[in-house]
């Protein structure tokens, strides 16, 4: 499809693209009161929901289970009540701290097709003494949609950042896609219009992203129902210290457009992942989410009122943070 020359035009003047913004903001913390009815150990995600698994085969998701308590507990143990799903190995007793969490790798291995599900329950001094944790699944004799990467690992991201993976979904048959769900703290997605309709072949891309609340590992999953696919997640917030940086962008305006998409990636010929979360009217962005030492190159995209987007800008822009 030919995009309209204006479209076509699109191009970033690669100038002031640096800029330092340094201020002081004072916080006051003041301890909360935690109700009584708040549960001191829970679970994030709250339930493992496995999707489509081919008989036989393996897939792992993560569950992290954190005291929210005042008071250290002390895990005795848990149990499993399907045999279809194998929680890792434990130290037991395991004692975490006020505060602290332990991550528990979960595996899903169906031995029949359909559906199966169950729980693990641990048990602990805390004061929900028994904490519950859904798991269920779906043994296939083949998958309909399959994702690349078939899981995404964000490594470590600061707390008050993000981070943004592209994961690209393919179906081998006629499915439709009517939602998708993310669980765990701190992940979100954003995609296509749905209910979506995909053909043997055709594609679609979910940005998936993870902006951590709090200094700790965190699991979860994005769940694509109708074809019941999971796509398993992890990231690790940390405490590390804002930069004092962000990239200004500039671009030539195109006639006849609704707005602008930006994309970055750390390497010039790597994935691009959209920044702006919703259609930029300006000619102009500004990345505050940049890391020093780090580069990173930018496109822009522009999209007409019909929904139509233009291919990315050439040649990337680049810009190094000090």
């Amino acid at each position: 499809m030919r995009f309209p020359r204006s479209i076509q035009s699109l191009s970033f003047r690669a100038f002031n693209l640096l800029t330092i913004s340094m201020g002081i903001v004072l916080l006051v913390m003041v301890p909360g009161r935690a109700s009584a009815a708040t549960p001191q150990l829970t679970c994030s995600p709250w339930i493992l929901r496995f999707g489509d698994v081919v008989v036989g085969q393996t897939e792992a998701m993560m569950v992290t289970v954190t005291n929210n308590g005042q008071t250290s507990v002390s895990l005795s143990g848990f149990a499993v009540s399907n045999s279809a799903f194998t929680p890792s190995s434990l130290n037991l007793p395991l004692v975490v701290p006020a505060g602290g969490s332990f991550d528990l790798s979960v595996t899903f291995t169906p031995t029949t097709t359909g559906w199966t599900g169950g729980r693990i329950n641990f048990s602990s001094n805390a004061s929900n003494a028994t904490l519950g944790l859904g798991i269920e699944g779906t043994g296939a004799n083949s998958v309909s949609l399959t994702a690349t990467p078939s899981m995404v690992s964000f490594g470590q991201v600061a707390t008050g950042a993000s981070s943004t993976v592209p994961v690209v979904l393919t179906s081998s048959q006629h499915v439709t896609i009517s939602t998708f769900q993310t669980m765990g703290s701190g992940f979100s997605f954003s995609g296509p219009t749905l209910p979506l309709i995909l053909s043997p072949g055709q594609s679609v891309t979910v940005n998936v992203t993870f902006a951590p609340l709090t200094a700790t590992t965190q699991g979860g999953n994005v769940f694509a129902f109708g074809p019941g696919v999971s796509i398993p997640l992890t990231g690790t917030g940390t405490t590390a210290t804002a930069t004092p940086y962000s990239v200004n962008l500039f671009w030539n305006a195109s006639s006849g457009v609704a707005g602008y998409n930006v994309y970055r990636s750390t390497t010039a010929n790597g994935t691009y992942s959209k920044i702006n979360s919703t259609l930029d009217p300006n000619a102009a962005f500004t990345d505050g989410t940049v890391v020093s030492g780090q580069t990173y190159y930018y496109a822009a995209t522009s999209v007409t009122s019909g929904g139509m987007e233009s291919a990315p800008s050439t040649p990337a822009v680049q810009a190094t943070v000090p």
